[in-house]
């Protein structure tokens, strides 16, 4: 299986799940040190600064692969997100994924918002190194 990247910082468009708003975005980060200002940075270009949630992971290629994670209050939410990303086989990016609480518990349904955002983001905007 090819690996695939994000090369530029990319996002999907915003979805709305009884009540709760979800968006994933992304981008490229090939060293740990680059995860947290790449956060910060994808967090005010795409105006999710108010987000209840920002759960997200990244993937650096290596010997062995470095895979690191921030659930961002959505307990397993991270979890998700990272599992999507080694079924693409993404390397050297991160995707966080933004919630925004309507007030509703949406169970099992919000995992399901971060893998298929995750794997949507990943399949338009990423591209084989």
């Amino acid at each position: 299986m090819s690996a695939i990247t994000l090369g530029t910082a990319a996002a999907g468009e915003r979805i709305e799940e009884n009540r709760s708003r979800f968006q994933a975005c992304g981008g490229p980060c090939r060293s740990r040190d680059e995860a947290l200002p790449l956060v910060a940075s994808l967090t005010g270009e795409f105006r999710l600064g108010k987000a209840t949630q920002l759960s997200w992971a990244a993937r650096i290629d290596g010997r062995p692969v470095t895979e690191i994670r921030e659930d961002g209050g959505e307990s397993g939410a991270s979890r998700c997100i990272l599992d999507v990303m080694r079924a693409a086989g993404a390397l050297d990016c991160l995707v966080l994924v933004a919630r925004w609480y309507g007030g509703r518990h949406l169970g099992g349904a919000r995992f399901r918002m971060y893998s298929g955002l995750t794997a949507k983001l990943l399949r338009e905007s990423g591209q084989v190194p």
